[in-house]
């Protein structure tokens, strides 16, 4: 790295901060505690310290940058548009405004600079520990001796709510425990939240929690530039462990009565305020130089002007041509790179053909042929065959990678015949996430934002509350990240109602953009993960039994591409009436209660002599986003009595289901008991469906 020039540097930092002022001053809305408080910090990384290319955003040996504290989002975009990424004045005055390039929280979109989307405090964090663990396992793949292809660098910064988040303790502790020493987290210690100081609620030793966790921890003032960057430079070559940085920071720097102030946190400075911090700032200059004056009045009249304007009324040639002389640098490390690439590719052909493979995925034809014409042998739960089918997956498929929160021998998500990933060896395809599911569903996220490895994670389903904030970041993004739930209903029996989840298949439903499979036998099993690898636009959630699958007998005749065009679209009819008549009555129903449902037509057929339709929903989402002429040849036009068959709780929506609709579903929590007598008490037998449809 070359010396620093502390006053260049200190002048672009007070550029930064200009910027970020005017941005959420215009949107009348915003944080620009952080920008002003961080803003030494983000100049140092993206003038000395971070490799990237602009013309190459996705150069899949840069270095990552996170902000964790995406409520910062204007030290973000400043940054980048300082550096020269695709981000304009007038984009910045755009700040939160519906259809910017600058929204309240920095959204996911790597040729702009954005890494990963953040918001929920922690989040950010966690992704970056994903996104060093698959630096480190790519490098285990690819590197060969003299030919370092993968040695980039997770930053993140993260500030006093993201430490206090219980998924930034989960997700350090995974990282110190693997030693990911391409992690470097930057801690913006300024001792200010929303309500105040951090006296009142966060008193311990970060350091030491650090440290304890296996982390290399070091500290520094943000005002000392020469001492900050002396740090981070050090840091950089610790090996063996992650990074802290705690950097001791005020909040508002700059300001006059807000600088150190909880107000400063989420509510724009006021026009008084960014006029005081222009007149002692090393912007007064600038503003003397561009607009003849440095007048208070004069700076209060052209600041409303251009904030009526949305753009900012200054702009600094010499701060752009400082923090762009990186960018030169560099790109030269870049095209060191592209000739490095070139070189291996004449040396190691088979590496390099097997790298331009991992880069670009395509399911291999002869696995399509498998899943789509996957059966098993025997009966069996689908988390059994979501198991088997994993692994027919994973032997095709080098880029799918994963593991569960310490429950393999449950879920059975596991890649057989593969190592976990340590912190001496990262080229076993396994991960252990420990008890820790919401760091093991952020850090997923993580590992998924290059859009080249594919990781699976999975836990009883009953747990999916503790990862419900990265299903929902995943889906936002649109990532390809398999969620594997398993344990799905009261079947679960003896563990009882903690372990039973009732509320979780709907709440995993109302998340948009997410696509959510509950398989009922080996086939849709099949069909849910080819969906995931084929056509799913984002994320993916399958949703598994405990107990075997009992009745499948059915099968769905030879042509199993229409059965899967069928299947797409959420649902289809898999038991028709004789003749295909019109049917008297139509059960429908998801995962283990499509067998239920098959078993409750014959005693209707028997008793009642009625003609049943048996409807499948493997994706309700998805069925309700296939065209209506479908969803009337399957249900029909609301004319036929429908019953919908599920071991979930649909309250709340009930209400609202057709007069012809009727719901067979759980309403209450579980108990604790053998499952069969579980789901007997709860009115999930034959005779007990078959009696609510009669009654």
């Amino acid at each position: 790295m070359a010396s620093i020039d502390t006053a260049k540097a200190r002048v672009a930092g007070d550029y930064i901060r200009y910027l970020s002022l005017f941005g959420v001053e215009s949107a009348k809305s915003g944080h620009p505690g952080l920008p002003l408080g961080c803003a030494d910090i983000g100049v140092l990384l993206y003038r000395y310290f971070l490799t990237y290319n602009i013309d190459h955003p996705k150069w899949i040996n840069r270095d990552r940058f996170v902000l964790s504290a995406g409520h910062g989002s204007m030290l973000l975009y400043s940054l980048l548009h300082t550096a020269g990424y695709n981000i304009s004045l007038a984009d910045l005055g755009q700040f939160r405004q519906l259809g910017s390039k600058t929204p309240g929280h920095p959204e996911y979109d790597v040729n702009l600079g954005i890494e990963t989307t953040t918001g929920p405090l922690g989040q950010g964090f966690a992704n970056a520990v994903g996104i060093a663990l698959e630096g480190k396992m790519l490098a285990a793949k690819f590197n060969k001796e003299g030919f370092p292809l993968f040695t980039f660098n997770a930053v993140t910064l993260m500030g006093d709510g993201c430490n206090m988040e219980g998924v930034s303790y989960e997700a350090a502790s995974v990282a110190g425990h693997l030693g990911l020493d391409n992690l470097i987290a930057i801690y913006d210690s300024n001792k200010i939240t929303i309500d105040g100081s951090t006296d009142i609620s966060f008193t311990e030793d970060v350091g030491k929690r650090y440290e304890a966790q296996g982390w290399h921890v070091v500290r520094c003032k943000a005002d000392d530039i020469d001492c900050l960057a002396a740090t981070i430079e050090s840091v950089k070559k610790v090996t063996g462990k992650p990074k802290l940085c705690i950097v001791t920071t005020t909040i508002g720097e700059g300001l006059d009565k807000l600088r150190g102030s909880n107000k400063v946190h989420g509510a724009p400075a006021g026009i008084d305020e960014i006029v005081y911090f222009i007149q002692n700032s090393t912007m007064r200059p600038l503003f003397e130089k561009k607009l003849g004056t440095a007048d208070s009045a004069k700076l209060k009249e052209i600041m409303l002007k251009a904030l009526a304007d949305r753009k900012p009324p200054v702009e600094s040639d010499e701060v752009y041509a400082f923090v762009r002389e990186h960018a030169a640098e560099t790109t030269k490390a870049y095209n060191t790179w592209e000739d490095m690439l070139e070189q291996y590719k004449s040396k190691y052909a088979a590496d390099y053909q097997a790298l331009e493979a991992y880069m670009s995925f395509s399911i291999p034809p002869s696995l399509r042929d498998k899943l789509i014409h996957f059966t098993d042998e025997k009966p069996d739960a689908t988390r059994n065959i979501s198991g088997r089918v994993l692994n027919l997956c994973a032997a095709a498929i080098p880029q799918i990678v994963g593991g569960s929160a310490d429950l393999i021998e449950s879920t059975k998500a596991t890649i057989k015949n593969s190592p976990y990933v340590t912190k001496d060896d990262f080229s076993g395809r396994n991960i252990a996430f420990g008890i820790r599911e919401h760091a093991m569903g952020s850090i997923g996220n993580g590992v998924a934002l290059n859009g080249t490895t594919i990781p699976f994670t999975s836990t009883f389903f009953t747990f999916f509350d503790y990862m419900k904030p990265s299903v929902r970041l995943a889906a936002i993004m649109k990532i390809k990240h398999l969620f594997i739930f398993t344990h799905d209903s009261i079947y679960v029996g003896e563990d009882g109602p903690t372990h039973q989840p009732i509320e979780h298949l709907n709440a995993l439903r109302l998340i948009p953009d997410l696509t959510v499979f509950r398989p009922a036998n080996d086939v849709e099993t099949a069909f849910s993960y080819l969906y995931f690898l084929e056509e799913a636009k984002g994320p993916v959630a399958v949703i598994c039994t405990r107990q075997n699958i009992e009745d499948l007998a059915y099968r769905y005749g030879n042509d199993r591409e229409k059965l899967y065009d069928d299947f797409k679209k959420g649902g289809y009819i898999i038991q028709e009436t004789e003749a295909n008549n019109r049917p008297d009555i139509i059960l429908a129903a998801s995962g283990s209660e499509v067998g239920l449902a098959l078993a409750v037509t014959k005693l209707i057929e028997q008793r009642e002599g009625k003609k049943v339709r048996v409807v499948s929903i493997p994706s309700l989402e998805n069925f309700a986003d296939s065209d209506a002429t479908y969803r009337s040849f399957v249900l029909g036009d609301g004319d036929i009595p429908t019953v919908f068959i599920e071991a979930a709780s649909h309250r709340g929506v009930k209400l609202f289901y057709g007069k012809n609709i009727r719901t067979v579903t759980i309403e209450e929590f579980g108990h604790s008991g053998p499952a069969k007598k579980v789901s007997d008490k709860l009115g999930f037998t034959a005779d007990s469906v078959y009696a609510k449809i009669k009654g």
